[in-house]
């Protein structure tokens, strides 16, 4: 049995808030206005409870994104009670309408894409190959630095400058234009104003860390249910993105995380394979190693992981090996 809210002058005024804050929150906008949100939402029973209706009777933001009132260009939420006994009734069934002829636009936005309509522009396909580490200074001044093998997907509108990790891991250091940035990896999405960010995907999973500026996360959409869900990022700590979204996670470079985009990278107490691993992953000529015994052996220091035949030396010196370039890679053996 389903139970009518109340109605009064007052509610009327609330609902339709409540209604125009769940439109926001829709996109780059409500990230920005978290604080001011909660501070709305806080301010009596009445308001919470309105939104949380609001909420379940409108999963998605579509209809009213598409309104002259509540869509692009609206102002702060600010509404009379007469529009909002207007917009009721004709909300719920333009809801069922969208269930129906909608599915292509919800399919976007759960994917955290935006529908075809709102694209004002087609994506520009950054990528570099691998072995590469690659910059790319964009139109607004901001620059994104690519890891090999890696590639982001950018589009840019009037009112905000949307990154898509498609694969490896970027740099993102986000210049202030006026525009908000949405930053999607892993099914997670991060936005904000400003910032300097390493955000890194390996299919599902992934993670983010934000080195200054500010940025906030929540999951993408996968049903019909709004998953409000935010959290601010912490400087200089890894968070896990995908199925163990909010988790801390453990940087992929132990110590010298913030280096990566010169080559360079530190560790303390790495198993060499991982390390040869991490090499390889950038050099066109392999570090291969032939004695199984020494693949447990832990590393420490600062690697130009870019140069695999200083890494051999390196590793040579240390664990004093025999190292031996050959047509398929760099072997590295056990001094006998």
């Amino acid at each position: 049995m389903t139970t009518d809210p109340p109605t009064s002058p007052d509610f009327d005024v609330i609902e339709e808030e409540a209604i125009a804050w769940f439109v926001v929150r829709q996109d780059a906008e409500g990230f920005t206005r978290q604080e001011e949100f909660e501070r709305w939402r806080a301010r009596s029973a009445t308001h919470a409870a309105s939104y949380a209706r609001i909420e379940r009777l409108y999963g998605d933001a579509a209809i009213l994104q598409g309104s002259g009132r509540f869509g692009k260009g609206r102002n702060a939420p600010t509404v009379t009670a007469a529009v909002a006994r207007h917009w009721r009734v004709p909300l719920v069934a333009a809801l069922a309408a969208l269930v129906v002829v909608g599915l292509g636009l919800l399919l976007h936005i759960w994917s955290g894409r935006e529908a075809p309509a709102l694209q004002s522009s087609p994506a520009q396909v950054l990528a570099s190959d691998r072995g590469a580490i690659r910059s790319i200074r964009l139109a607004d001044g901001s620059t994104i630095t690519l890891d090999a093998a890696s590639r982001v997907d950018v589009r840019l509108s009037e009112s905000q400058r949307r990154f898509a990790l498609v694969t490896g891991r970027a740099r993102l250091d986000l210049v202030n234009d006026g525009r908000p940035f949405i930053v999607t990896a892993a099914q997670e999405e991060i936005a904000g104003q400003a910032a300097l960010l390493d955000v890194e995907t390996t299919g599902e999973a992934g993670q983010a860390v934000l080195w200054h500026g500010a940025a906030q996360a929540r999951p993408l959409w996968h049903d019909a249910t709004f998953r409000p869900d935010t959290a601010v990022l912490r400087p200089a700590t890894a968070r896990a993105l995908g199925p163990t979204a909010g988790r801390q996670a453990a940087p992929r470079d132990a110590v010298g995380s913030r280096d990566w985009p010169s080559g360079w990278a530190e560790y303390r107490a790495l198993p060499l394979s991982t390390l040869v691993e991490v090499v390889n992953s950038y050099g066109h000529m392999p570090l291969q190693i032939d004695d199984p015994a020494i693949a447990s052996e832990l590393v420490s220091g600062r690697f130009r992981l870019t140069d695999p035949d200083a890494v051999a030396q390196r590793l040579a010196e240390v664990f004093n090996l025999v190292v031996s370039r050959r047509a398929d890679g760099i072997h590295l053996a056990a001094r006998k």
